[in-house]
Parts: structure tokens; C-alpha cells; sequence
């Protein structure tokens, strides 16, 4: 057992004990953030918005040097001090604005910090403190990549993987554009194509399987997005499970919506099949070609559906174009290039293994 005293600067907070952190990961657009906001329903759960540390700070941790430190540990705390508010997380950012105007929490953090693993605990511990959670998790699509860095942090971590059909996940990503700030639109517009966005699904799945392989099925579970909305107490007490955390009924009263297009709050089932009238036949082929066998191994049943050659061999011929335009757009968000081209082109061996999706 960990106690711990940390002053934010408007009262006095305790950490009576340090349990294995809730890291949900998966493909975007496929529930991660529907199953944060549930699971930060829970009274011992603190769930932040997108806590982007793997790929923002550890990622560039050869260039920063070690925590402790002095000149590393000020570049550190300066990314710490903006992380949401650079990742559109207004609200999230206002509460680390208000925690780190306190002099003592630098000051604290800075001493008690010797690796990374200490600045992670440090901030997030201090965020779980100011809502009384004794407990905390962090959600991020993207840490499916960062999987053996998060094992290497903490062995007994839970990871909660969350996949989706391609079909409703292209859909999403091609209007994710609709729920994010104006100054974010074209950039969010620039990451799509039904090529590049397709191969991000495949790589995704494929790194699925080797977590499968290489975690322990009692720290680990898969989530399809499917069966969330369909039968959502099914699905949160199966987390709750994993995540050796007691149900509770009031986790499934969100009053978020889990839809690009917004329009309800809470959990519902009309985003389901909204790709069959917002994709076109040439998407939904590329998309089923390139993603099939993966597809077929998650027991998604696989469609057939006619299509236009031409527009077809339009939309490969402009994928180079659009992966340029991509990375041109994400360039100050994602980290360093070749290690997130390594991530999140590079695939793994092997497909998910069909039993281990429980249903």
C-alpha cells in the first residue's frame, strides 16, 4: 500500500493505495471514448480525456533526457502543463490549470520524480485526487501501439481493446470532422481515406493479435463496439470483471453521445449502420478488400457489393497524395515520424484469434 499527500493548492488530497491503472485502447472511432466516459462513472475510476504521454513525451524521450534531470525535467513539466489543451481537451486542460498554478506541485513533482513511470503516476495520481478517485485510467487509441511500453510501466495493468467493423469505422473517420473545433476541421478532414484509413483499421487488428499473445487474458479483454451499444450491462459488468471493479448501475447513465453526427445523448444503436448510406460502393469494396480476412476473423460477416472499376483505381492512385497530406496534418501532434510510421504501419504477424472475442 502507497499513501501519498498531494497538495493542490486549494486543499490537502490523499492516495490511500496505488491499483493497476485501466488502459483502453484500440482503433479511433471504435467506442474507446462511449467506454471511458462509462467507466469514469465508476466511484473509485478516475478517467481523464485523451492523456496523449506515450506518444507526446515518452516518445521523445531520448531527445528530453532523464527526469530528474533539471533542464529535461522543465521541457517535461512544460508538455505536462499543456498536454490537453494541445490535444483539444478544453475541459480536462482547465483542471490542470488550476492544479499546476500551485508552486508546491512543481516543486513536489520535480523531487519525487525520477523516471517516467513517476511523472505518469504524479499526474495522474494528482488528477484522481481532485475528484476523490483512488483509482485511475487513461484512454487513448493510439497506446494499442504503446502496449509493451505500458507493460513495462506496469505489468498488472488492465488493457481493454476496443475494435469495430471496418465498414462503420470508415464511416465514422470520414465525419469525425462534424464534433471537433473549427481550427481543427480541415486537419481532421486531411486524415481520411478510404485507402490509408482502411490499412490503419488492418494494422490495428493485426496488432490486436499479438497483445492477445502476449497479455494475460485476465489483464486483458477485447470490446466490439457492437456488442457495447447492443447490450451495454452485458458488456460494462464483463469490463468491471477484468478491471476487478464492482458494477454499477449508475456507470451506464452517460450523458455523452457516442456518434460522429451527435443528435442523442447516451448510449444508442442508430450509429450502427450508418455507413451503408454515408459510404460510397467504392469505399465500402477497398475497405472490405483490404480489411476481409481480419473482418472475417472478429466474426464480422463479410458483404459482397458492386462497384465502379474506375472510381475505384481513382481512389488508389490518390492514396500516396492523401497519406502525404496526412502526415503533413498531424506532424505537430503525433511524435517523432519513423517511429509512428513503424506503429502504425507496421503489422504484426498473425490475425485475432476468433475465440478469444467474447461476445
Amino acid at each position: 500500500m502507497i499513501k501519498k499527500q498531494i497538495n493542490t493548492g486549494s486543499k490537502l488530497s490523499t492516495i490511500k493505495t496505488r491499483r493497476a491503472p485501466v488502459f483502453i485502447v484500440g482503433s479511433p472511432r471504435s467506442g474507446t471514448t462511449l467506454l471511458a466516459n462509462i467507466l469514469g462513472r465508476h466511484t473509485n475510476l478516475f478517467m481523464p480525456g485523451e492523456t496523449f504521454f506515450f506518444d507526446d513525451i515518452y516518445s521523445r524521450r531520448q531527445a528530453l533526457g532523464k527526469p530528474f534531470d533539471p533542464k529535461a525535467f522543465e521541457v517535461i513539466f512544460k508538455r505536462l502543463n499543456t498536454l490537453y489543451g494541445r490535444f483539444n481537451f478544453p475541459e480536462d486542460q482547465q483542471r490542470i490549470d488550476k492544479i499546476f498554478a500551485a508552486p508546491e506541485v512543481k516543486m513536489r513533482m520535480q523531487t519525487e520524480c525520477k523516471s517516467y513511470e513517476d511523472v505518469l503516476n504524479f499526474f495522474m495520481e494528482i488528477q484522481a485526487a481532485q475528484v476523490n478517485k483512488h483509482r485511475w485510467g487513461n484512454q487513448v487509441p493510439k497506446d494499442l501501439f504503446n502496449v509493451p511500453a505500458i507493460r513495462s510501466f506496469y505489468p498488472n495493468g488492465k488493457i481493454i481493446i476496443c475494435v469495430r467493423n471496418i465498414q462503420s469505422f470508415l464511416h465514422s473517420y470520414k465525419f469525425k470532422w462534424r464534433n471537433t473545433s473549427p481550427e481543427n476541421v480541415m486537419r481532421i478532414k486531411a486524415l481520411y481515406h478510404p485507402v490509408i484509413t482502411s490499412f490503419l483499421w488492418k494494422a490495428s487488428m493485426r496488432k490486436v493479435s499479438t497483445i492477445q499473445r502476449q497479455v494475460p487474458e485476465k489483464d486483458c479483454t477485447v470490446v466490439r463496439y457492437e456488442d457495447l451499444v447492443m447490450n451495454p450491462e452485458r458488456t460494462i459488468r464483463r469490463v468491471c470483471a477484468i478491471i476487478e471493479e464492482t458494477f454499477e448501475h449508475e456507470m451506464l447513465n452517460i450523458s455523452s453521445d457516442n456518434s460522429s453526427f451527435g443528435g442523442g445523448k447516451g448510449i444508442f444503436k442508430e450509429s450502427m449502420n450508418r455507413w451503408r448510406t454515408g459510404l460510397s460502393n467504392e469505399e465500402i469494396a477497398l475497405a472490405l478488400w483490404i480489411g476481409g480476412k481480419d473482418l472475417k476473423a472478429m466474426g464480422y460477416p463479410k458483404e459482397q457489393i458492386g462497384y465502379n472499376l474506375l472510381k475505384l483505381g481513382g481512389l488508389i492512385l490518390s492514396a500516396p497524395l492523401a497519406l502525404s497530406k496526412a502526415l503533413k496534418a498531424g506532424d505537430k501532434l503525433r511524435g517523432p515520424l519513423f517511429p509512428y510510421l513503424k506503429h502504425r504501419f507496421g503489422f504484426g504477424k498473425g490475425i485475432i484469434q476468433r475465440n478469444k472475442i467474447k461476445k
